[in-house]
């Protein structure tokens, strides 16, 4: 399994939300990863990209994307705290990750 999915918090919310539920939830997620990408690609605010982190710190949370949570942690928290030049030197890392978080979620909607 990827380094970007929690195959047991997914199974746990395969069991919560029932199985057929899951295409259309990943899809919901894989879209919203791909929007906060652009955003993000796009070199926003520092307040901007505090939201971001902080909606992707939740979702990913709940989808398993367990690498994307913890650094959005890290990029939010900088972020509320203003070190700009924090943010900017790990904001392509966090792309990245949202990246192929992404890329992990739609090949298991595939499968």
């Amino acid at each position: 399994m990827s380094q970007y999915v929690n195959q047991i918090a997914v199974n746990q919310l395969m069991q919560e939300v029932g199985d057929e539920n899951i295409p259309v939830l990943f899809g919901i997620f894989c879209d919203e990863l791909d929007d906060f990408i652009g955003a993000l690609s796009s070199h926003p605010e520092i307040d901007k990209v505090r939201e971001i982190s902080h909606c992707l710190k939740s979702s990913a949370g709940s989808f398993g994307a367990d690498k994307l949570a913890t650094m959005a942690i890290h990029i939010e928290e900088k972020a509320k705290q203003k070190q700009e030049k924090w943010v900017e030197r790990n904001i392509s890392e966090f792309v990245d990750i949202a990246r192929q978080t992404e890329i992990a979620y739609r090949e298991l909607l595939l499968k």
